[in-house]
């Protein structure tokens, strides 16, 4: 048995695993090797533990991962792997949103976030009956400048969001203005509870499964989420059109996904 090799990237998040993951199976198994990889824990994908040498490394960039276009004659495939927890419960009225917050809340990622008002108005174009919201945010009622001063003190001490708490120390880093952030953080918290929502906040694994379960997904840049709406049951999928536009887009970039039941917003 001949074997090929993935290696994730250091602090890379859960989302960008899986496009290292998925890429590397596809191929591995298309060439007819079996793939050697370390699992990704937080999805209780099991690595595999055969002491062997590799054939081909088929490790990528994220840059060259992050496009569409290398997934869409794999879905049947991907969907097909028994990595991914059975539905069984499927929701089809509602319509479920990843939100995270973290330092897409504080830090200049927030200007490169949809606004309250995107929200809003992609919220008038969907037809459901009630909102979930999927989201690492402890607090969903109005925050003060405290909570955003020990946003960023966690940050600090511990990292997360895929930066590691180093970065976050810098000088440099592009952490918002306290008062910056509350604005940010409020007009948010505010529009979402004018529909009172559902939310949800549990371990990667369980919020993960949530997404997958629902027939109606939106969701802004969140790599966790695309695979969310891939692997899971949707047909209605709203993808944040812009995603990162402080970065070089490409035709195959994540929010230009033009999957069947696909809609870009926020553009």
């Amino acid at each position: 048995m001949n074997f090929a090799c993935v290696e994730y990237g250091k602090d890379e998040g859960v989302g960008n695993n899986l496009f290292n993951y998925s890429w590397a199976r596809i191929h591995s198994e298309n060439m007819g090797f079996k793939l050697k990889h370390s699992g990704i824990s937080d999805l209780n994908i099991l690595p595999t533990n055969e002491d062997k040498e590799c054939s081909i490394n088929l490790t990528k960039s994220q840059n060259f991962l992050q496009d569409f276009n290398l997934y869409k004659n794999h879905i049947e495939q991907i969907k097909s792997w028994d990595i991914w927890n059975p539905i069984t419960d499927v929701n089809s009225k509602d319509l479920v949103i990843h939100l995270r917050a973290g330092n897409r809340f504080v830090a200049r990622n927030a200007k490169y976030s949809p606004t309250a008002n995107d929200f809003e108005k992609i919220f008038k174009d969907i037809d459901f009956d009630r909102l979930h919201i999927v989201t690492n945010m402890k607090k969903t009622t109005k925050w003060n400048l405290d909570d955003i001063k020990e946003l960023k003190k966690k940050l600090k001490l511990k990292g997360g969001d895929g930066v590691t708490a180093e970065m976050y120390q810098r000088k440099d880093y592009p952490f918002l203005t306290d008062e910056e952030a509350l604005d940010y953080t409020n007009s948010q918290i505010e529009c979402f509870n004018n529909y009172d929502p559902i939310w949800i906040n549990g371990n990667v694994y369980d919020d993960f499964n949530y997404l997958r379960s629902f027939k109606k997904i939106l969701f802004p840049r969140s790599t966790l989420s695309w695979w969310a709406a891939i692997t899971g049951v949707a047909n209605e999928v709203y993808v944040y059109g812009p995603w990162a536009p402080h970065k070089k887009m490409t035709s195959g970039w994540l929010g230009n996904t033009d999957y069947k039941g696909w809609t870009s917003w926020g553009k």
